[in-house]
């Protein structure tokens, strides 16, 4: 956070909530102006979301400005950096070969359960299907 501007949590609080709303109308005016019944309707209705927009731009960088992040530079490449960047990306490899073997596992499973699911569904659909067929043959036998 930039040190010379300590953010209260209420100037964050209006700033999210004005973005929310200026979000909300922006998201709606095409909506209502495909609904506009006159021409009047049509413009003010145009230019309310049109400064929705605007007020949603100029709040976003409001809190871009405030909430500014002072990291250390991090395009800065060392030899600690480089050999830290090695460790992770071979540790990276190792993570994604547990990953591959737990992915076939799973898609083992997926099958299994998509076949159970599937004969539990035909079987509840065959007995619905029986059930009836022997209310309209009890129907029929009885009114018919």
């Amino acid at each position: 956070m930039n040190p010379s501007i300590q953010p209260s949590r209420l100037t964050l609080g209006f700033i999210e909530a004005g973005l929310t709303l200026a979000g909300i109308i922006a998201a709606v005016t095409p909506l209502v102006l495909w609904t506009a019944w006159s021409i009047p309707v049509f413009y003010i209705v145009l230019s309310v979301g049109s400064a929705s927009f605007l007020v949603f731009i100029a709040l976003a960088k409001l809190r871009g400005m405030i909430l500014q992040d002072s990291g250390p530079d991090t395009n800065s490449i060392g030899r600690d950096n480089l050999s830290q960047r090695r460790i992770d990306w071979e540790q990276k490899q190792e993570d994604d070969r547990e990953v591959r073997t737990r992915q076939r596992s799973i898609k083992g499973d997926a099958r299994r359960e998509l076949g159970f699911m599937a004969g539990v569904s035909s079987s509840l659909f065959l007995g619905a299907i029986v059930l009836f067929v022997a209310v309209w043959a009890l129907l029929d036998y009885r009114y018919g």
